[in-house]
């Protein structure tokens, strides 16, 4: 009997010890997961009484002007860790776009340059990314990717740009005397020139004031700019079975998770977030949307990017996360064949006769004063990325009926151009 009795409290003992361990590390996990969630240098943010109030009346006032923008902060991460208006909207008051306003010198203007005063990873992580050089593949461009340039700017003309190309690349912010010119703002383009120098635009994904985690992970945020006939990404997502599946299963998942824990059992089938930039497997999560890109498909003529190797290395581990080995790698052969089908068969004959009308002055050297000259840049610049990301991304219909047989049928009426111009001008001289 004693010795059943001393069993007992040796084991009511480690039951004991047992829960003060598991209330240790549930402690341990919750501290984690705030400095996780919250950044720790936003959670350290001390605030003199005189910001304080300041604050205070931002939000009173606003709450009049414009509830809007206070309902969404209030209901952000960033009221949760206390950063307020003033903390992201403060300026100095040499800076180019500071004004004075109830009291307070402040910046309409949040840039990455202010974010990173509490996001410094992500900041430069975007600032080494794609979406941080947007706004030069619009402008100053030479060659044939002028073309969207040319297109936009001399053909469409400026108004056109500035409400389509700008709203999505961005443009150069103009400010003059701390007023901001109404031909550049507002924008929210990811490539936008702030008037600190620094590029991008925080909000283009994390849209402003809320500045959601969940909003930024889905599909549709991408779908803002990358969308349409010359590049459907976002229609290519939709029609494939990740696509489909994130469609009928959206509203169970839990798409708030801080990016370092979220993987495959918060969901079932990846957005563009999770596979671009989400820690997913043994990767770290990035803001460089380009880290795990092998092939540069928005090109008039596909290149492997530099370190494609190691590239290709990490978005083949994102796809291990719920595929094998031999599923990836039979995927990725299928797709490199569809890119050097087109890169060979479709765009590099006709570039070559192209340059040869160039070269014998049968075409003028201004962008866009031709037929052809139009018929050609649809040819890669719509058929040729919808084909190639088509085959990226489980698209089966972009690649194939929007894809390659729009590109085959397009090289057809090109070969016949090309040829009726050779022999016209031909005769001429």
């Amino acid at each position: 009997m004693k010795v059943t009795s001393y069993k007992l409290q040796v084991t009511s003992g480690k039951i004991q010890e047992a829960r003060y361990i598991l209330y240790f590390v549930s402690c341990i996990l919750l501290l984690a997961s705030c400095i996780l969630f919250f950044p720790s240098d936003a959670l350290a943010i001390k605030k003199t009484r005189e910001e304080i109030e300041a604050s205070k009346r931002c939000v009173l006032c606003h709450n009049q002007i414009s509830p809007g923008v206070v309902n969404d902060w209030e209901k952000s991460n960033h009221a949760k860790a206390s950063v307020t208006c003033i903390d992201c909207h403060q300026a100095d008051s040499t800076d180019a776009d500071a004004r004075k306003h109830e009291g307070e010198v402040i910046s309409a203007i949040v840039s990455p340059k202010d974010c990173s005063r509490c996001h410094p990873k992500q900041v430069m992580e975007f600032n080494e990314s794609l979406h941080s050089k947007a706004l030069s593949f619009i402008q100053n461009l030479e060659g044939e990717r002028a073309g969207d340039d040319a297109l936009a700017y001399k053909v469409e003309g400026k108004a056109a740009a500035v409400m389509g190309c700008e709203k999505c690349h961005g443009t150069v912010i103009k400010v003059k005397n701390g007023i901001l010119d109404k031909e550049t703002w507002p924008n929210n383009g990811i490539g936008r020139i702030n008037p600190d120098g620094s590029k991008g635009s925080c909000s283009a994904c994390h849209t402003r004031h809320l500045f959601s985690i969940a909003e930024a992970r889905t599909p549709d945020i991408c779908g803002t700019c990358h969308m349409g006939p010359d590049h459907p990404q976002y229609e290519i997502y939709m029609e494939s079975k990740h696509g489909v599946i994130y469609n009928s299963e959206r509203q169970k998942w839990n798409m708030d998770v801080a990016s370092s824990s979220w993987d495959t059992k918060y969901f079932r089938a990846p957005t563009c977030a999770t596979c671009h930039m989400s820690g997913i497997g043994e990767l770290e999560p990035t803001h460089n949307i380009s880290d795990r890109l092998s092939w540069e498909l928005e090109w008039p003529q596909s290149e492997k990017t530099n370190d494609w190797k190691g590239k290709r290395d990490k978005m083949q581990r994102a796809c291990l996360s719920c595929h094998s080995k031999t599923h990836v790698e039979g995927y990725y052969q299928q797709f490199d064949n569809a890119v050097t089908l087109y890169n060979d068969e479709y765009y590099k004959p006709i570039k070559k006769d192209m340059d040869e009308l160039y070269k014998l002055g049968y075409l003028t050297k201004d962008k866009f004063d031709e037929e052809i000259e139009f018929e050609f840049f649809e040819y890669w610049h719509h058929e040729g990325r919808r084909a190639r990301m088509g085959a990226s991304m489980m698209g089966p219909d972009y690649a194939q009926w929007h894809g390659f047989y729009e590109l085959a049928k397009r090289r057809l009426k090109l070969k016949n151009m090309i040829r009726e111009i050779m022999e016209k001008k031909g005769k001429g001289k």
